[in-house]
């Protein structure tokens, strides 16, 4: 039955027989018998139609009310929705240098027990900045698990990295000329309810010609045509840790040339020629104060008043991605920290 004919049934019975159903029907009157028969048949429909409506608004309230998921960007707190916006935490321009983070987002909603994220044409990190979580950087696909405290929920971050893009722009493209599979991107994220339901919703990512990025958050449905989300779940950063500390120990020179998470450096520098090694000291003093342990340190660029390094550091033994980033500047003659972070 529709509303619309529950309505119909509703509004067609007197007011006067609903009235009756409560109270029980008249009481110490004679009513000819043809009337009763015709006052019960109407109250057993006006009560029949107020249970239905009552059962199908307690199942609408009770089969949805638990289904909403909402997406946050970090830091600034603004909502995603399907109507679209611009994100205001990090851009790109066409030299491929990045201000703050192009995208990083939370989920927000209830008795969440599980999220499987699925990136199609670039990557995500994940943190759990409640450390309870194992984490992931630089994958496609991975899951975690949420748990039943909401309020843990906002600590549960995604940073997606368009590492294809950087490279591309750093190779001389423009924004302009990228092709379209690097100025847009989706991010699938299929949903696991503790009581067992499911809900798939995503985020298309955009790349706008001013070097800022449009997101729109909505309910997904996955084709067939969505091979990536059919890849494997990466490794937890634990995991890769662990593997990449075992080659180090067993076959040191091939984990060296193993490709890494570090910034491609001009082919033409040549850091033994141009770096200060009171620099890299000077790196390394700051890091020993700090919860990090250098794993390895490469110049990237130098000047004789200013040096990069790109630096790949373990946290509790595990090795963080992508590759921290320590900028010093020289002043009265010394090396000095001007700058360090992703």
């Amino acid at each position: 039955m529709k509303r619309e004919d529950i309505s119909k049934v509703v509004s067609g019975i007197n007011a006067h027989y609903i009235e009756e159903a409560g109270n029980g029907g008249y009481v110490g009157k004679r009513i000819p018998l043809l009337f009763q028969k015709k006052q019960v048949l109407l109250t057993a429909m006006a009560a029949a139609a107020l249970l239905f409506i009552a059962v199908w608004s307690s199942r609408t309230f009770f089969s949805t009310s638990g289904m909403v998921v909402y997406a946050y960007t970090y830091g600034t707190e603004e909502k995603l929705t399907k109507a679209g916006a611009v994100v205001h935490t990090g851009t790109i321009d066409d030299g491929g240098e990045q201000t703050g983070n192009p995208l990083m987002f939370y989920l927000s909603g209830k008795d969440i027990e599980s999220v499987r994220f699925s990136c199609k044409n670039q990557k995500l990190s994940f943190i759990d900045w409640t450390e309870k979580r194992e984490e992931y950087g630089l994958a496609g696909n991975f899951t975690v698990p949420y748990g039943e405290d909401e309020g843990e929920y906002g600590y549960l971050t995604v940073d997606w990295v368009p590492e294809g893009t950087i490279k591309k722009l750093r190779e001389g493209s423009t924004i302009a000329e990228l092709p379209e599979e690097l100025k847009e991107d989706l991010i699938v994220m299929e949903i696991t309810f503790a009581d067992g339901k499911k809900a798939v919703k995503a985020i298309r990512v955009s790349l706008l010609e001013d070097g800022a990025f449009f997101a729109v958050f909505d309910d997904y449905e996955i084709s067939p045509s969505d091979s990536f989300v059919n890849r494997a779940d990466a490794m937890t950063l634990r995991e890769r840790s662990q593997a990449e500390l075992s080659q180090m120990e067993t076959e040191p020179e091939k984990a060296l040339e193993t490709p890494g998470n570090g910034t491609e450096k001009d082919p033409a520098f040549e850091p033994e020629k141009q770096v200060d090694f009171i620099a890299y000291e000077a790196a390394e003093e700051y890091y020993a104060e700090t919860v990090f342990k250098v794993i390895s340190m490469e110049a990237v660029s130098a000047t004789e008043e200013e040096i990069v390094f790109s630096v790949c550091v373990s946290k509790d033994g595990v090795i963080q991605e992508p590759n921290r980033s320590i900028i010093l500047q020289k002043e009265d003659g010394l090396w000095e920290v001007a700058n360090e972070g992703y």
